[in-house]
């Protein structure tokens, strides 16, 4: 593939002298200017003037030697005001002479010296950036009539080739990178047939800080250099090139960039299709940086040391990007092309939000988080942004399960809800290729599912399910628990205490400070089968027999305990022998939080009659599986004939598929063990060190952190106290957990990586140290 290999010609500056005299008849000294491909010198006469001396790359083609000569010739004559090089021909009125050089004979031209700063070199501002943008514009302009048998050159820069280089995935170091760059390639070959649809033409596809030329005063741009990488192209190809390239040289940030792109659009014009792709033809430019770096790295060094700091910048910007989001970024553009008319689905968001307006149309008690409540605005991946763009590295939310707007997840249903949104009252396939994924990754027995809209109607609907099978009314909650919303699931929520429905009795939580790994004592063990023995007993002395035992398997709202699977072998072996069903409810736990186990369930040591899931199994999309037996299903169905409008729709189930992609291509449960043995390593440390904060509770990516009274103020305050300090000062957004609320919860998405876990941590140690001082 042409680029992949760096292939400069060698030649010194007093070669280049020689040849500039025999071939060109000047008398000039020569002075090496970079150039990844093709020899390049700057020749400067006595009398001041200047030219550029190009020694062809010994591999190119006649036809993209000749491209690049008649594409010189076409612009200038469709636009002579262009900033372009001018051919200067040889002393026999030839447009390319010859030079013999140590690997044999090799093509030159000679054009007129651009004079000017590189762009790389300056730090240009708005107004500048806009001027790129319509010179860009008038550029591709220009090039709408050109046409060469060479623009179909397979050239490794070219973004539609990342799918071919991502075999060279391997050579990238960093597994984080390599996620990133993954994701990439996964949304470009999506684009693919989106592309060829496209406004295509000749584009110079290379305009970066090393090829464009600013004026002194930095206010225009005055060159436009190296037309070696031209190819045939969709059109926003140019400024999605320009605006990845000024990103990865570190040239402009990224807000800035709107300029270039109201620039362009300002003079040629962008529709809503081309800047929809905008973000994955940016993203991915970045991407094949890094693989064509990774590739050189095992195969041409010089030329990797070329890359090297392009590289370093364009990992950052890719996390910059997905942490900015495809949708906001899109959006933005738009309204910078002006192009909203066309579809756009983000409207800006209010800065503020008027709390008045708020309690008079929602009520003063709808429930807030924070003693300053947030005006969020969008999310990204572990991010959340409020009204003034301010970044929160959000520690709370389990919803978006594989991040927030993952970009696979929002492709899934956007294409899907453009297609069909429906029921279940008719066939589509794309529920059942969920079922079947869904149910292949549960034992044998579970293998049928019912589907509703959210956690607490999987609850509801197990509880009916569980009544049904056993003729009983009796439940089993761990107490503290919560289990949702609906009126019957609220009997099941003591999250407040004791409950007080007559039906439900608590089973107590097992022993503080054991971890899973942990041998269970025998007392501990005697205890936890006396205590489920007494509550089933308590439960018939109301005259009420077990239907079912719900345990959320994260155990959250009841302290985040992970006992040995012994503790819930136990306690289940003795409901089942009151005759009640074992309900994990795995709407905390599921999809691999643990880090150890795909369900909770597992890790618990729980063999569940019925499985229950909410909105995490969709990213947010409001769904709810229920999987149990499907005998067990179908005669439940035959009784009560359940049906959920909504449950199972097709962008319900492209949604859940594409969670269950993302956790399988970005290892995400791997993520969890290893991200949440980290994170459990920091809070360790920080703990160490201030005498407010106590142990470390859970696994993987759901923990919990111990709060202490300190002097006058006990543990519910230190915890508030804590939280508030970590989102007003640090945009860090965590929750507290526990009967006492005196437990720090962190159950971030799972995309949560260590560089988050240390600053998590760093924001912990500040606040308490805060609260220490303040006591």
């Amino acid at each position: 593939m042409l680029a992949l290999r760096t292939t400069p010609p060698v030649f010194s500056a007093a070669e280049a002298e020689r040849i500039a005299r025999d071939t060109y008849g000047l008398a000039a000294l020569a002075r090496p200017l970079p150039g990844e491909r093709d020899g390049n010198f700057l020749l400067r006469t006595a009398d001041g003037h200047g030219y550029v001396l190009k020694i062809f790359d010994f591999v190119s083609s006649p036809e993209t030697m000749d491209c690049q000569l008649r594409v010189l010739r076409h612009v200038a004559e469709q636009d002579p005001a262009l900033p372009i090089p001018r051919l200067i021909g040889t002393l026999k009125g030839e447009e390319t002479g010859q030079a013999s050089g140590l690997s044999g004979s090799y093509s030159t031209c000679l054009m007129s010296f651009l004079a000017g700063t590189l762009l790389a070199d300056s730090s240009p501002d708005a107004a500048l950036l806009r001027n790129l943008g319509e010179k860009l514009a008038r550029l591709d302009r220009a090039l709408q009539g050109f046409f060469h048998p060479a623009l179909g050159q397979r050239l490794a820069w070219d973004v539609r080739r990342l799918p071919e280089l991502v075999e060279y995935l391997p050579y990238i170091e960093s597994a984080a990178v390599r996620r990133t760059v993954e994701r990439a390639a996964l949304r470009m070959k999506e684009r693919i047939p989106q592309l060829r649809s496209l406004r295509s033409q000749a584009i110079h596809g290379d305009c970066h800080g090393h090829n464009l030329l600013v004026d002194a005063e930095a206010s225009v741009v005055c060159g436009i250099l190296d037309f070696g990488d031209m190819i045939h192209a969709p059109r926003i190809f140019e400024p999605a090139v320009a605006i990845a390239e000024l990103l990865t040289g570190n040239v402009a940030p990224l807000a800035a960039l709107e300029a270039l792109l109201g620039g362009y659009a300002g003079r040629e014009g962008l529709d809503g299709a081309e800047l929809d792709v905008l973000y994955d033809l940016v993203a991915a430019r970045h991407a094949v940086i890094i693989l064509v770096h990774a590739w050189r790295g095992r195969h041409d060094a010089d030329g990797a040391r070329l890359l090297e700091a392009a590289t370093r910048s364009a990992a950052r910007s890719l996390d910059a990007l997905e942490a900015a989001g495809a949708a906001p970024l899109t959006a933005a553009w738009r309204r910078a092309a002006g192009t909203s008319s066309s579809g756009e689905a983000f409207a800006p968001a209010a800065r503020e939000v008027d709390l008045e307006r708020r309690h008079r149309l929602m009520g003063a008690g709808a429930e807030l988080f924070y003693e300053k409540p947030l005006n969020i605005v969008r999310g990204s991946g572990v991010w959340l942004y409020d009204g003034e763009d301010r970044a929160y590295l959000d520690v709370y939310n389990n919803v978006p399960h594989v991040g927030h707007a993952h970009p696979w997840v929002v492709r899934a249903i956007q294409q899907q809800t453009a297609v069909l949104a429906t029921h279940t009252r008719y066939l589509h396939s794309r529920i059942l290729e969920y079922a079947e994924r869904l149910t292949a990754t549960f034992p044998p027995h579970l293998n049928a599912c019912i589907f509703v809209n959210s956690g607490s109607e999987a609850n509801d609907v197990a509880w009916r399910i569980a009544q049904f099978k056993t003729g009983h009314k009796g439940a089993l909650v761990m107490r503290n628990a919560y289990h949702g919303i609906t009126s019957a699931v609220a009997a099941l929520t003591p999250s407040t205490g004791q409950p007080r429905d007559q039906h439900v009795v608590t089973i107590a939580p097992p022993p503080q400070g054991l971890e899973r790994e942990d041998m269970l004592a025998p007392a501990e063990l005697d205890a936890a089968v006396r205590d489920a023995d007494g509550a089933v007993r308590t439960l018939v002395e109301r005259g009420f027999r077990p239907a079912a035992f719900f345990i959320d398997t994260s155990m959250t709202s009841s302290g985040l305990f992970d006992a040995p699977p012994a503790w819930a072998t136990a306690v289940s072996a003795r409901i089942r022998a009151g005759g009640g069903l074992i309900v994990a409810d795995e709407v905390q736990y599921g999809l691999g939080r643990s880090g150890s186990h795909l369900w909770g369930f597992g890790r618990r040591g729980l063999e569940p009659d019925i499985v229950t899931m909410g909105k995490p199994v969709a990213n947010g999309y409001p769904m709810g599986v229920v999987v149990a037996n499907r005998a067990l299903i179908e005669a439940f169905q035959k009784e009560y004939g359940f049906f959920s409008t909504f449950g199972g729709n097709a962008v319900a189930a492209a949604a859940g598929l594409a969670v269950l992609d993302v956790l399988e291509r970005e290892q995400l449960m791997a993520n969890a063990s290893s991200t949440g043995e980290y994170l459990r390593r920091v809070l360790e440390q920080a703990a160490a060190a201030h005498s407010c904060l106590g142990a470390i509770r859970g696994a993987g990516l759901l923990r919990g952190l111990e709060v202490r009274a300190v002097g006058p103020y006990s543990a519910r305050q230190c915890t508030k106290r804590v939280i508030n300090i970590l989102a007003s000062e640090a945009r860090v957004l965590i929750g507290y957990e526990g009967p006492n609320a005196d437990i720090l919860k962190l159950r971030p998405p799972m995309s949560f990586l260590p560089k988050h876990a240390d600053r998590l941590a760093e924001a912990i140690e500040a606040a308490a140290a805060r609260v220490s001082r303040s006591t």
